[in-house]
């Protein structure tokens, strides 16, 4: 009767021993894509946010007579001129910032086609170029300067 008792309690121990690593196993699983959820969801914050800045930014190279100024005013602290255009700074929480706290940079950069057509993009990085995150790109039209106007303040004749 004694060999016939161990027997069983062999196939329990066994029995617990396949339970307990077949929990383990999807408890690991479970972990992983707990994990992977918090980190994708980090990642659509930080896109949206970026987009909304790249939009906020596009509306006024679209809208304004003189968009370099505009946005200079606009981020007058986090404002980098560049031979582009420019770049602003911006920290973790999207504020604009100086460059000891920056974790996102946005490169503005112009190029004018005529005088009353400009094309822009609006490039927006984490920390000094590592990776993109958002780029959008867009030609913004002046009809309120005439082109004549146009050619004398930029010193160019036709």
């Amino acid at each position: 009767m004694k060999k016939h008792s161990s027997g069983r309690s062999g196939l329990l121990l066994l029995e617990l021993i396949f339970s307990i690593l077949f929990f383990s196993l999807i408890s690991a699983v479970c972990l992983q894509l707990f994990v992977k959820a918090g980190l994708l969801g980090r990642e659509t914050e930080e896109l949206d946010m970026a987009v909304r800045c790249a939009v906020s930014v596009a509306e006024l190279l679209d809208g304004a007579e003189e968009p370099l100024q505009s946005v200079t005013a606009l981020f007058p602290e986090s404002c980098v001129l560049t031979e582009e255009g420019i770049t602003l700074l911006f920290d973790a929480e999207f504020h604009s910032c100086s460059s000891k706290d920056m974790v996102y940079q946005m490169d503005i950069i112009l190029s004018p086609e005529d005088e009353q057509t400009t094309s822009w993009s609006v490039i927006l990085y984490k920390e000094h170029h590592s990776r993109e995150i958002y780029r959008l790109e867009g030609t913004s039209y002046n009809p309120l300067v005439p082109p004549d106007t146009a050619r004398r303040k930029g010193g160019a004749a036709a």
